[in-house]
This record gives C-alpha cells, structure tokens and sequence, in this order.
C-alpha cells in the first residue's frame, strides 16, 4: 500500500508515516529511487507493539482538589 493509505489505515497522517519510515520504526518496500510500499502484515505488528494496556487514572481526593498550600507563607506559632 502507499504511504496514503497506510496513513488511511493508521489514521495518521502521511507526514507521521514519513516520519516513522525516517526514524525505522516501520519497515517499507522500496519501489523506486523515491517510493516505497508498506504492507498490511508490517502496520500491523507496528501496532501490536506499540499497544499498551490502558488503565484509568487515580483520582484525586476530593479534599484538596490535588493543591498543595506551599505557595502560603509559613505562620510562627510564638
């Protein structure tokens, strides 16, 4: 496929499968002296090993609402 529809295929866009090609993250068939191809097989195993597992994020306490009071001047007890 070409770079469009590996693009099409990543949902990315074509200047990010550029980039992946420049950085070796995905391997390409050359065609020519300035195209290359990619196949469905290799955009595949580009995605299983970039998957990671998603997990929520832990919310915060409700109490503080995630601020810390270190920007109040500290108060002398004397």
């Amino acid at each position: 496929m070409t770079a469009k529809e590996a693009a099409d295929y990543m949902r990315v866009s074509v200047r990010t499968i550029r980039d992946w090609v420049k950085k070796g993250l995905i391997p390409v068939v050359p065609v020519g002296a300035q195209e290359y191809r990619f196949t469905k097989k290799d955009l595949d195993h580009y995605i299983e090993t970039q998957r990671q597992i998603w997990q929520p994020r832990r919310r915060r306490s409700t109490g503080s609402r995630g601020r810390s009071n270190s920007s109040l001047p500290e108060q002398d007890d004397a």
